[in-house]
Order: structure tokens, then sequence, then C-alpha cells
């Protein structure tokens, strides 16, 4: 990676709010940043969601809500997992906050929510220790069960649920499960998923296996179709993203088997962002990406900027770098958070969204904090 090191400016750090409603002593970070415009969820490692409400064009929120409520007050492990987000959606236009956790407890809130406490309107039940999941129309799709802290049997491959229309009772005393259908269990665990802008292809990857399906969605649920391609990555991918003006965006860490299995963060290191044809995979363009990118288990430390003119690119020290998509040049546009001499080993697993022109950041071991940077000023 060719790279030129500009660097002047430090990170604003913005407190989080670590009050909860429940005892779970457990370390200080951020498991998940999401941009949902107007919103920002904020999820507190052991501690809450919170979500921050925007207007155009302004770096601080006019309203902050906050969910700090468990299903299990006397069980701190299961308390940090009722909070552990796995994934968060806008729906019905905008109107209701979906938000789905380790457990794979999809709960509903209503939009807008007034500042203070959040309360859910409903529950819904998919299957739990789903790492990544993303939305097809109004059908949810899921990576492979890992199994751990639930009672649902670690699985293989991709599953694809029921349209939440044919689910109209949303209740909290005994959540409705969600039926689903099981695809590609040929390829083992699923590391990352992308579903295009008109929801007719979904991009799958296994670690560094790299597939492009036809996909269909209709009011009966989705129908997943033939392999358009296929192709095989040098490094294990984490992250995928449909895009214009090429089509769709992988990238990921060096295979690393202790990093792949997710135990041991720092073991991710390196790799690359590679960009594809969404109708051949034909190779638009690769880059190597910075060795401290804060890759890890459920991490997002890559977010393309709008136009796909650049993607931005967190180190595991809470520095930024940003990467030219016609060059391929990077250039670091903030430093660390701390100086090199007093700055800490790892900030942990790093989590990014971009909102406006400013992208915030957290980390798992960084503290109830986030990061923000203002991309409006450009080194």
């Amino acid at each position: 990676m060719t790279s030129d090191v500009v660097a002047r400016r430090r990170p604003t750090v913005i407190e989080t709010d670590a009050s909860s409603s429940f005892e779970c002593d457990y370390v200080a970070g951020i498991n998940r940043v999401l941009s949902l415009a107007p919103y920002l969820l904020v999820d507190n490692i052991a501690r809450n969601i919170e979500l921050w409400r925007f207007q155009s064009g302004d770096c601080e929120p006019v309203t902050r809500a906050l969910y700090n409520v468990t299903s299990y007050p006397d069980d701190p492990m299961a308390s940090l997992l009722d909070v552990d987000i796995h994934a968060a959606f806008l729906h019905r236009e905008h109107r209701e906050l979906l938000v789905i956790n380790h457990y794979g407890r999809v709960r509903r809130f209503d939009l807008p929510t007034p500042a203070g406490r959040m309360h859910p309107t409903g529950e819904l039940q998919l299957l739990g220790d789903t790492e990544r999941v993303v939305m097809a129309g109004d059908c949810f799709v899921a990576s492979s069960p890992r199994g751990e802290f639930t009672d649902d049997a670690a699985q293989p491959g991709v599953f694809l649920f029921e349209p939440l229309a044919e689910a109209p009772e949303w209740t909290s005393a005994d959540p409705r499960r969600l039926g689903w259908d099981q695809v590609l269990a040929g390829w083992g665990v699923v590391s990352a998923l992308a579903v295009s802008p008109t929801a007719d292809r979904l991009a799958v990857a296994a670690g560094q296996r790299l597939g492009v399906f036809s996909l269909t969605c209709g009011s009966s649920g989705l129908r997943f179709g033939d392999c358009l391609w296929e192709a095989p990555l040098r490094f294990h991918c984490q992250w995928l993203h449909f895009g214009e003006p090429i089509g769709l965006w992988a990238a990921g860490h060096r295979p690393s088997l202790a990093g792949a299995q997710g135990g041991d963060w720092d073991a991710c290191r390196g790799g690359s962002i590679d960009a594809l044809g969404v109708d051949d995979g034909a190779q638009q363009f690769s880059a190597v990406l910075p060795e401290a990118t804060a890759w890890g288990y459920g991490a997002d430390p890559v977010v393309m900027a709008r136009g796909a003119r650049e993607v931005y690119v967190l180190s595991r020290d809470g520095a930024l770098h940003a990467i030219n998509m016609n060059t391929g040049v990077a250039h670091q546009l903030y430093e660390a958070l701390e100086p090199r001499d007093v700055a800490v080993t790892s900030l942990g697993i790093g989590h990014a969204a971009l909102r406006d022109g400013w992208l915030y950041a957290g980390f798992s071991r960084g503290g109830f904090r986030l990061l923000r940077y203002d991309l409006r000023i450009q080194a």
C-alpha cells in the first residue's frame, strides 16, 4: 500500500451513556456503531443501547434515547448478551426500529422515540448467535449460527427467514419464532453478507470464498437462485458492500486461524479491499489495507464514502486512513487517539459508521466513548 502520512489531528472523544438497570461487571467498550439516518445506534457493552437522532448537517444529536433493560436481571452474562446487538434496521418507512441481539431476539421500537427511555412494542425470534444479518425486502437473511451461549445449535450456510408480514403478532411474553430455509450448507461458516440495493443479488463470503447469487423477493418470501459467479479471495472476508460505480466491494484481513475463529482479534492483521464486477466477478480494483486495521469477529472497520471515491479504514489505535479508489494511494487523516508514548497496544475490535460529513467509531476495549472524525477537512 502506498501511503502518505500527513495527519496532524486527533479524533474528538464523545462520552456515551454507560448507565444500566442491571449489574454486569465486564469490560468497557462499544460493540456496534450503526448509521440509520437520521439516527446513530450505539451499543455499550453490557450496559445498554443508545439511539441518537440528528438534524441534517449537524454533528451533535438533538435527542439521545436509551434502552437499558434485560430479560435476565439475575444473570449478568445473559444480560450482557441481551444487549449485545448484532444488527438493526429501520422498517415500515422509518416508523419502526428493529434491533437483533445475540440470542436472535428481534425487538421492535416505534419511531420517532422520545428523548429518554426506549420501550419495545413487540418481539420476534430468529436463530441465535448469527453474527451477520441483512434484510432483503421484508425478510431477514442471516449468516451461520455459531451456537455460543444460545439454545440454537451451530449450523453452516445462510438462513433465509419468512417475511415479517407473516408474523402480525409481536409479543414479548412468548415471541413467535420465524420460519427459515437453510442454503449453502456446503460453504461452511459464512463470514460476511450483503444485499444489492435492488434486493436481487446476495453476496456471500465464507472466509476466502466469495460468491454472488440471484435473489427474488416476493410476498411469500425469498427465493434463492443460481450462483452468478464465484471467486477465491486472498484474504479472510469480513466486509461486503454493494455500491456504485463498480458493484461489489469485499475486504478482510490476512488469513489467520485464530482470527477466523474470533478468539484473537489482534491476530487479524492487514488484508486487502477488492472491487469486483457484480455480474461477472471481474476484479476492477485492489488495495492493501493498513497493518493495524481494527479487524476481529463482527468488526466493521471499513466504511465506503458516498460515490465510492474513497474508503475509510479504522486502525486499532484510533488512527483513520483514507484510500483513494482510483489510485489505490492511502493517506492518514487522523493520528492515533493517544500519543505513541502513552497509547495502549490495542483498543480491540473496531466499529465505524458514516453520517453526513463525520465518521463515528467505537472499540470493544476502548471505553464507553465514541471517536468522531470530521471528514469535511481533508488532509
